[in-house]
């Protein structure tokens, strides 16, 4: 029996798919379970001085893979069988699980994946994202969540929010900063990529920045058995848009036939 296993965003945790949690809770048919571990950092995740090398800059993605054998989710590289849901940093992760281990995967679902190393030099793209990452540099943890959380959503967005959430947020800002240097460094190729056989339902946001935006026209172009959506809504749409995101995830786990009844 096949797994639902969803990978939230970096600057979030498992709490951000409660809603498509409690839609599931009666269309998923008996035997098949649904996961939404916590990544590294953030939540109740391994903590960063278990999951990351010292120097954050060597961090990769396989690192939080291998984490993934703390949490209570079938393993990567187990005979668990699994279909995988990503969002942004969430995302890559599952595009890594699902090349590093091409059996047990048996289908992808994503909302646009930030593997940034498929952006070649050149692009406009890649100078976007390392623009924001350089403008992080050197400043207090809460600085420069702000401008991570402002950048993927809008300006000012961070300075509204509850002071809690804040602190929250600040705390969590030296994992993002690892996130970025995983993104970036990974070496994989976007033709790598191409190895991944099994269905994908690649969801893209019309209100998003450049630089996942052409990630995602890049993935679609290259993963052979991909079918790209766009979704009325940003890079943060399954956080703060789930309402329109949902029903998309599930059209896409009812065509992977894992869900019974009316969605």
């Amino acid at each position: 029996m096949t797994s639902i296993v969803a990978l939230h965003s970096s600057q979030s945790h498992s709490g951000q798919w409660r809603s498509l949690a409690k839609q599931l809770a009666r269309l998923l048919p008996a035997g098949v379970s649904f996961y939404a571990p916590d990544l590294i950092g953030y939540g109740q995740g391994v903590s960063l001085a278990e999951g990351i090398p010292r120097d954050i800059t060597k961090f990769r993605l396989t690192d939080e893979l291998q984490a993934l054998q703390a949490q209570d989710v079938p393993a990567p590289g187990s005979s668990e069988k699994v279909i995988l849901i990503g969002h942004s940093y969430g995302g890559a992760t599952a595009l890594q699980w699902a090349l590093r281990y091409p059996s047990q995967v048996q289908g992808l679902i994503l909302y646009e994946p930030v593997s940034f190393h498929v952006l070649a030099e050149e692009e406009a793209a890649r100078a976007e994202i390392l623009a924001i990452t350089a403008s992080m540099e050197g400043l207090s943890l809460a600085e420069s969540a702000a401008i991570f959380v402002d950048y993927w959503n809008q300006p000012g967005y961070f300075a509204r929010l509850p002071e809690k959430a804040k602190g929250l947020m600040a705390k969590q800002q030296a994992k993002v900063q690892a996130d970025f240097y995983a993104l970036l460094a990974e070496e994989t190729t976007l033709a790598d990529y191409g190895q991944i056989k099994c269905p994908v339902v690649l969801l893209y946001g019309d209100e998003s920045p450049l630089s996942s935006r052409t990630v995602a026209a890049h993935l679609a172009a290259t993963l052979p058995n991909c079918q790209a959506l766009p979704v009325h809504a940003g890079h943060m749409g399954p956080l703060v848009a789930s309402d329109t995101v949902n029903p998309f995830i599930l059209e896409a786990l009812a065509s992977m036939q894992v869900l019974e009844g009316n969605h």
